[in-house]
């Protein structure tokens, strides 16, 4: 589902290139659950981004679904996201114009969904807000809207799913319930799973698990 080769990213700064990570290579299968770990600043953001196609790393190869995606342009790599990715957020990013269900049906309908009503109000059932399709974010505390954004998330159906921090502006049991519902509805749909945590119990849930440091990408082998 995931093939990465040789990925080197550096960033400029000043007249220096700081390398952020250099010949990383690995294999996500599908279905698979995979967690990104690291201190602050190791790069974790940035790795899932270039892994999105949100931006283009400085040298080697991305594969999704066997398309390699550094050798699409950024409205090329938009309609892949749209088609087969699906993103969970730290700060959430709902609009906050929109009602709940509408933030969910939003994804649908930019790719023409007739049934995106619908099927907006189904996911928020199954995240267990059905009963406040109606309300604003403002309106909703931090775990209903990052509820919110797991039913936006899932219901395209994405094959993959990358999430940065989904649980990082949650207290403890707030971020111990979205957990569950990340992993019943990844289960659900089958989708490859791929997120960057800080938080070990959040981690320890996932099937294998990366440590990212020093530039180099550690697979954690548990006992």
């Amino acid at each position: 589902m995931i093939s990465v080769n040789q990925l080197t990213h550096q960033l400029i700064s000043g007249e220096e290139a700081l390398t952020v990570f250099k010949d990383l290579s690995f294999v996500i299968n599908p279905s698979e659950s995979v967690a990104i770990t690291g201190s602050s600043g190791s790069g974790k953001t940035t790795f899932l981004s270039l892994l999105a196609g949100l931006d283009v790393p400085t040298s080697g190869s991305i594969n999704l679904m066997n398309q390699d995606i550094t050798q699409l342009n950024e409205d090329q790599r938009a309609r892949f996201r749209a088609e087969h990715v699906g993103f969970v957020f730290q700060s959430f990013h709902l609009l906050q114009g929109l009602t709940a269900q509408e933030n969910v049906a939003l994804p649908l309908e930019l790719r023409g969904d007739d049934d995106a009503s619908d099927k907006a109000l189904e996911f928020l059932a199954s995240v267990g807000l059905d009963h406040r399709i109606s309300h604003y974010p403002h309106q909703l505390s931090g775990g209903e809207q990052q509820r919110v954004a797991l039913a936006r998330a899932f219901c395209v159906e994405p094959d993959i799913l990358f999430a940065d921090e989904p649980t990082g502006n949650l207290d403890q049991q707030t971020g111990a319930r979205i957990i569950d519902l990340l992993f019943s509805l990844n289960d659900k749909c089958m989708t490859t799973l791929v997120l960057v945590t800080h938080e070990e119990r959040l981690a320890e849930c996932c099937g294998r698990q990366f440590d990212l440091a020093g530039g180099e990408l550690i697979e954690v082998y548990r006992a």
